[in-house]
């Protein structure tokens, strides 16, 4: 068997020496590939950008032997630094962007990692199907790294998040081999541990450290009913934080999605907010995203949000509504302003050493109130670095933006990250809700687990990953 087996090795080095013509080494090509969103520089000696599955199994091989770590990319759009790294080869999967398969009397979908998001969306919306995770860079961030961080957005409050809606998967492992997993589909099942009854699960999260994700079959449904958009102004945020807990307390309520801007967000949209009139004494703004069935419908639920907003706020009469595409496309685009805005100023902190702390924690969303107050408790160690808050608090998750402008006030921005993501985890909640680990919440992982388990996972990194090629740095302390 072993002469067979060389002779393998042998024939897997000669188709690897075609497959090596496409790795790029000019130095400004690869220095494209060696930034992210928020300005995190790696040192890549080269880029590999595969159009299939059979490149990757080969270039895998080879590295394995050659001992180069081999670290995923889609389109750059991470926030910890996870698609960076001090060493070996980015491999791009960019040219993989093909949607496969849209399935309509099944309701599934097959793609290649490097499909957009957005694409998805708007093939499936073609079809009369609805594909529902809705990250916020849904235009700049692809299926692969949706699954590699467990994306989710706006949605996820009624929807939940991609976990939620892959079936399948197709991954090369740090050895070079391609499996494909597939979650169960009968009703009842106790065959081995429980955690491996969804063997999709293990990847979720991995960001790169297990293998590279191939192909994907997510599951799609049917398209939701219309929508409405409210836009609720609040003076002070322990009443933004009242208003919220009441919607999701009350069953009457069933919002799709929950979003706010604090008052800095606000002061970053008003130059764009044409048509929408922000009142001057607003200090929070709410939005939420309500669907309904029917006209009736529509006005049940407009009465019963104005009777809440009545209750919280003495801003109700600023209430704005958005029924049309064009106002309601107006408003989710001042939504994504505000953290491009944040990247824009983290790519130039970078240059003198900052950076952007993106927060991710999540409590449940009746701590919100012991979690603003905490962050208000320990908020002077910050001294005047930028602070800009907003997002996903109906689900427990408000994106907190930290703008270190040098190195110093990095540090001390890591330092009150930790604090909060401590009580995030003694509120009952999490560490990192969609954004992943990566590298720059990689020594948080401690305060959320205990180390039975997180050895647990360096023995799963160990069987897909027993060189240590992939991904190096990520996740795992």
């Amino acid at each position: 068997m072993q002469p067979w087996k060389k002779g393998r090795d042998y024939r897997r080095k000669m188709e690897f020496q075609k497959t090596a013509r496409k790795i790029v080494t000019d130095p400004d090509i690869v220095a494209a590939y060696n930034e992210d969103a928020l300005g995190i520089q790696g040192r890549f000696e080269g880029v590999f950008r595969p159009s299939g599955e059979k490149e990757i199994t080969d270039f895998i091989f080879q590295c394995l032997g050659d001992r180069k770590a081999v670290t995923a990319q889609g389109l750059r759009s991470s926030l910890t630094g996870a698609s960076m790294c001090e060493e070996g080869f980015a491999l791009s999967l960019e040219k993989m962007n093909r949607i496969l398969d849209i399935d309509v009397k099944n309701r599934r979908a097959v793609v290649q990692p490097g499909v957009i998001t957005s694409d998805l969306r708007n093939a499936a919306a073609d079809a009369g199907l609805f594909y529902p995770p809705d990250p916020t860079s849904a235009d700049e961030c692809t299926l692969g790294g949706n699954v590699a961080t467990n994306a989710s957005g706006s949605c996820m409050l009624k929807y939940g998040s991609t976990i939620d809606w892959v079936k399948r998967l197709r991954v090369v492992t740090g050895t070079g081999e391609c499996i494909e997993v597939k979650n169960k589909t009968s009703e009842k099942y106790c065959a081995g541990y429980g955690g491996f009854y969804h063997p999709t699960h293990l990847f979720h999260g991995s960001e790169g450290t297990l293998g590279i994700i191939t192909e994907i079959e997510v599951s799609l449904t049917f398209m939701p009913p219309d929508f409405f958009l409210a836009m609720v102004f609040f003076e002070d945020m322990d009443s933004a934080l009242a208003f919220t807990i009441d919607a999701r307390d009350n069953p009457a309520y069933f919002p799709r999605s929950i979003e706010f801007f604090d008052d800095v967000s606000l002061g970053i949209i008003r130059p764009q907010s044409e048509g929408i009139s922000i009142p001057r004494e607003a200090r929070v703004m709410i939005y939420f995203e309500q669907e309904y069935d029917s006209a009736k419908e529509k006005e049940q639920y407009l009465e019963q949000w104005l009777r809440l907003i009545e209750k919280h706020t003495l801003l109700s009469q600023d209430t704005q509504v958005a029924f049309t595409d064009k106002q309601k496309a107006h408003l989710l685009g001042l939504r994504h302003h505000v953290p491009q805005k944040m990247n824009e100023e983290s790519s130039q902190a970078v240059k003198r050493g900052g950076c952007k702390i993106s927060t991710d924690w999540a409590v449940p969303y009746k701590k919100l109130p012991e979690l603003f107050a905490y962050f208000e408790k320990i908020r002077p160690q910050l001294g005047n670095m930028r602070v800009v808050r907003f997002a996903h608090i109906g689900a427990g998750h408000p994106h907190f933006n930290f703008i270190a402008r040098d190195a110093d006030e990095k540090r001390i921005a890591e330092g009150v990250d930790m604090l909060m993501a401590e009580k995030a985890v003694e509120l009952g909640g999490t560490i990192a809700a969609e954004h992943g680990i990566g590298k720059m919440k990689r020594n948080q992982l401690v305060i959320e687990y205990p180390k039975a388990v997180i050895e647990a996972m360096r023995a799963t990194k160990r069987v897909f990953d027993p060189g240590g090629i992939m991904a190096p740095g990520n996740v795992l302390p």
